[in-house]
């Protein structure tokens, strides 16, 4: 603490944070470590470890290439949250690389800010949201129609009642919804222990009814791909399963002491789900042939289950309990994708952010950032063609987050050389962030590649190039709002600047200092880089 106190970084790295809220406009700080850990888990395990073993396997061609891929995606992970708990406890606000692009890039006039916030997030979150439910309405279709049942609409007709029951639940209750996601993902833990241990105890010959193939006869390196294009394509979907890692970085201004709390979120949340995952995906090819994973139509677990169990607790039951994962997921990301609007409105780069930057009263919610992120989630919901919307939505919403992470890593070396005294709690090793930033670029570039395998109606690039369209036309509208309509200048963390700014001193880095105003805190940055 003494080296923060005597550190003439602080007053300008305090001025250089968004400030707080005031009044009735904050949210009250109501996470501790061990929620943050469920909030990154809840985010985590959701439809992933239960449907997207099947598109892996599916492209990497082998079980064996599969696994090494589900173990690499984790290294992945750990590498990315290393980087971003140490911008997390550099600059410890709500928003990720929100806020770190916005440290980091400041000209032109907080552009990739603006173009993470509307593309890396806003419509990721929501596109996650919507691919998310779907799973959830097809293994409620399983449960109560069974495994020949397919219904696209009828799937998205549950995703749609889903979701308006979590953006309810958000709205009315916020110690409500913390509560519900650290039941659900303490459930969703014990989900997947149960898919282990079902799978260790059919190793050991303890489902003598069952035919099953077991680990030796299918964990081998048997129709392994050698096209580059299918193993981008396959970490999609692994790292689709581990997107969340970071959740808890998006939602800092609701965790007690996030300078202490962020690491210790931070570890116990992949630590916990790198091994589960590991693990579940043993049992998955200890007990079902590689055709039946191939064929479970993105339902694997229920497929598994239903070998194992048969009747009505196999095929009906299970499937059901399994659904709860993805509904929990949802009311995660919601909760998070909400605050992120929130944020980003209150720094003036959205539109209608008058209403976008509210908290509401008497239910200490933000009302309209939750009822426009559920809006844009419904839109995924239906506009994709019907059949294959789960792997269009995944493409299209995961390409440019890794445009986005790799942006974040740079800038954490551009703060590194332009102000290398700046206290930093967390450290990472050059070579790991490197390493992160490498995965990134390398997803980036051969996602072009095409595949051997093609397992879509569309073009393989049809969701990527998407992508690009999207971002290029979101840059006319940063044009127009902060250019054009200056809502930076008129923005409400502007007019609270200076009153709120001495709160992230006190509250956030927990010292006592003189905070400088814009000007002042730029023409000494500018005079640091001078010298």
């Amino acid at each position: 603490m003494a080296e923060m106190e005597t550190n003439p970084q602080l007053g300008i790295r305090v001025a250089n944070t968004a400030p707080l809220a005031l009044g009735d406009q904050r949210i009250k700080r109501r996470i501790g470590w061990f929620e943050g850990g469920l909030f990154n888990i809840g985010m985590i395990i959701g439809t992933g470890i239960f449907s997207n073993p099947t598109l892996i396997l599916r492209y990497g061609g082998s079980t064996a290439i599969s696994l090494i891929m589900w173990v690499f995606g984790g290294l992945i992970a750990a590498a990315g949250l290393w980087s971003f708990t140490e911008l997390g406890t550099m600059l410890p606000r709500s928003g990720a690389e929100k806020e770190y692009l916005a440290y980091a890039f400041p000209r032109p006039m907080r552009l990739l800010s603006f173009l993470f916030s509307i593309n890396g997030l806003i419509m990721l979150r929501s596109a996650s949201i919507a691919n998310t439910l779907i799973v959830f309405g097809n293994y409620l279709n399983y449960a109560i129609y069974g495994p020949t049942y397919m219904s696209d609409y009828g799937a998205r007709a549950w995703a749609v009642l889903a979701l308006t029951i979590t953006a309810l639940i958000n709205i009315f209750s916020v110690p409500f919804a913390i509560r519900l996601n650290s039941v659900v993902t303490s459930y969703k833990i014990m989900l997947v222990l149960f898919v282990v241990m079902v799978g260790f105890v059919a190793i050991v010959g303890g489902f003598r009814s069952v035919e099953i193939p077991g680990l030796r006869a299918t964990l081998n390196f048997e129709g392994t791909s050698n096209a580059p294009g299918n193993y981008a394509n396959g970490i999609y979907y692994v790292m689709n399963a581990y997107s969340g890692w970071a959740n808890v970085n998006y939602i800092l201004d609701e965790v007690r002491d996030p300078i202490k709390n962020l690491p210790k979120a931070a570890i116990f949340s992949l630590s916990t789900t790198a091994v589960l995952y590991v693990l579940a995906n043993l049992s998955y090819f200890a007990v079902l042939t590689k055709d039946e994973i191939l064929n479970s139509n993105l339902t694997v677990a229920a497929t598994f289950f239903t070998k194992i169990f048969g009747g009505t607790f196999g095929t009906n039951v299970l499937p059901g309990l399994i659904a709860l994962s993805p509904f929990g997921l949802a009311s995660v990301m919601l909760y998070s994708g909400s605050r992120v609007v929130l944020e980003t409105s209150r720094e003036g780069l959205l539109p209608f952010s008058r209403y976008l930057n509210h908290v509401d009263k008497r239910f200490n919610s933000p009302i309209y950032a939750i009822l426009f992120v559920y809006l844009l989630s419904v839109v995924f919901l239906f506009a994709p063609p019907p059949g294959q919307a789960f792997s269009f939505i995944i493409s299209f919403s995961g390409y440019t987050s890794y445009s986005f992470y790799f942006l974040a890593v740079l800038g954490l070396y551009v703060i590194r050389r332009r102000e290398p005294e700046l206290y930093r709690p967390i450290k990472v090793p050059l070579v790991v962030s490197a390493f992160f930033a490498v995965f990134a670029v390398f997803q980036s570039v051969f996602a072009f590649v095409p595949p051997t395998k093609i397992t879509t109606a569309y073009p393989y690039y049809l969701p990527y190039l998407f992508s690009i369209v999207v971002v290029i036309a979101t840059s006319g509208l940063w044009y127009l709002q902060v250019v054009v309509h200056k809502g930076v200048e008129n923005s409400y963390n502007a007019r609270i600047a200076s009153e709120a700014q001495s709160q992230v001193a006190t509250e956030v880095f927990r010292v006592d200092v003189d905070v400088k105003s814009p000007e002042e805190a730029k023409g000494e940055k500018e005079k640091g880089e001078e010298v």
